[in-house]
């Protein structure tokens, strides 16, 4: 594994050539300021970006009014829909839906069992997001505003805290704090397996092409 970064991460998404990766840096007032940079697969250099590059990377074309409207865009995990609108998701199961314009038509809050779902990955016209409280994921349908199904929870070992959650060429891939471990579902059975296990707790997976990014406990790492 390479070290990329070891500084206190608020957020990472991939792009074309590498990830961008938002970085809270305390300055000598002691006062906190929110840096954006990326990482290029290729050449491993780390640059700065500007807050609208990640804006674009993160929410698409409309990145503007949705982030004007958010106000905290950080935090926040989005995805693209299949009919072009942007779906974001806060950790404490706060949830909203933009149009191709920017514009918010709905907000809700996605619980199951009163346990906040938090992380997004698209699945045709649905949603997958783990529920960290009750050691499960769940398939939403935004169609029907329902969950269809769950993995794990009810005294299964599958997952141990799940954290986030990602979609790569119909695979899923689940984060576990408590297990150190990524899970990887195949999305035509829904058999799961250990994917990667690690001497610290995952927090997060993204893979650009075939280069695979991990944030665990002690920073970033390219596997």
């Amino acid at each position: 594994m390479i070290k990329v970064v070891s500084l206190d991460i608020l957020d990472l998404i991939g792009f074309q050539s590498g990830i961008l990766f938002v970085l809270r840096e305390t300055q000598n007032n002691d006062s906190v300021k929110v840096s954006f940079y990326s990482f290029d697969i290729e050449t491993k250099s780390i640059a700065t970006v500007t807050k609208n590059a990640y804006l674009l990377t993160k929410f698409g074309s409309a990145y503007a009014p949705i982030a004007k409207q958010l106000g905290d865009y950080v935090s926040c995990d989005a995805a693209r829909l299949w009919n072009g609108q942007t779906f974001i998701i806060y950790s404490t199961g706060e949830t909203g839906i933009f149009d191709e314009h920017g514009n918010l038509i709905k907000t809700s809050d996605l619980l199951y069992r009163d346990s906040p779902a938090r992380d997004v990955a698209v699945d045709n016209n649905y949603i997958w997001s783990v529920v960290p409280e009750q050691n499960l994921i769940i398939k939403y349908s935004l169609l029907q505003n329902r969950v269809i199904m769950r993995i794990g929870g009810d005294g299964s070992d599958t997952f141990a805290h799940p954290v986030s959650v990602s979609e790569y060429n119909g695979y899923l891939y689940v984060c576990n704090k408590d297990s150190k471990k990524i899970n990887r579902i195949d999305l035509k059975n829904f058999h799961v397996e250990d994917y990667k296990e690690f001497d610290e707790s995952v927090y997060n997976y993204v893979r650009v092409d075939n280069s695979e990014f991990v944030i665990l406990d002690s920073g970033v790492y390219l596997l």
